[in-house]
């Protein structure tokens, strides 16, 4: 069964949200790899913050001082950079993403913090021989659960 495209227009006026991901700023003192800085807001938390930074919250709390964060405390996170955002469904975990041109199926998974496997999961009624073609405009389903 392939994604009726009509529902997803009717979702994006019934509930779907732009979901806009935490940035982190490169560690460029230390020129260290992978590594970067993010400033704590008032409505962050543990469990947001590390969907954000594709990691979890025990690694997080490593990375800092542990698990009190004020708003404004500035905290050590995963640092890559992740060219694709969702458009997060309301309620849910998912959103949904629209392949554009060059996509490939695991930049895909890795900006959005699983694996190919995770996207097929999501995605069964566009697999085809265990493989999702991917073209330009195709709406596939991601894990959103950031903000």
């Amino acid at each position: 069964m392939r994604f009726n495209n009509n529902l997803l227009l009717l979702a994006s006026f019934l509930g779907v949200a732009t979901a806009f991901r935490r940035r982190c700023n490169p560690d460029l003192a230390t020129q260290r790899t992978g590594i970067g800085s993010y400033t704590w807001a008032s409505s962050d938390n543990w469990t947001v913050v590390a969907a954000d930074f594709c990691s979890s919250v025990k690694e997080l709390q490593e990375m800092n001082a542990g698990p009190t964060v004020e708003e404004g405390n500035v905290l050590r996170v995963p640092c890559r950079y992740r060219k694709r955002d969702c458009a997060r469904i309301q309620g849910s975990d998912n959103g949904y993403y629209t392949v554009v041109d060059s996509d490939d199926l695991s930049l895909i998974a890795a900006d959005f913090c699983t694996t190919d496997d995770g996207l097929k999961s999501l995605n069964s009624d566009l697999l085809a021989n265990n493989t999702i073609t991917l073209t330009p405009g195709l709406i596939v389903q991601v894990p959103c659960t950031w903000n």
